[in-house]
């Protein structure tokens, strides 16, 4: 997941349509498309699911993906 600091780039960067990433995650096109570009927010259980589906296993790309306005905090309280 390295470079991928987007849902969007973290799904296209598996799959090469929104079809395809919905039939692997078991959701609906329409569903898939609005949490893609952020007009839907996922809740834990989307979360759950988006973190197999696209094999995030690294701390930081997790919190980047996810909740990013907080990484952001917590990177300022850091410095």
């Amino acid at each position: 997941m390295g470079d991928i600091i987007t849902l969007r780039g973290a799904v296209f960067s598996r799959y090469k349509t929104i079809e395809d990433f919905a039939k692997a995650i078991g959701w609906k096109r329409n569903k898939a498309s609005r949490i893609i570009n952020g007009i839907q927010h996922p809740d834990i259980d989307d979360i759950i699911k988006l973190t197999k589906v696209l094999e995030i296993t690294d701390r930081d790309a997790f919190v980047a993906l996810f909740f990013k306005p907080l990484s952001s905090l917590l990177t300022k309280t850091d410095a």
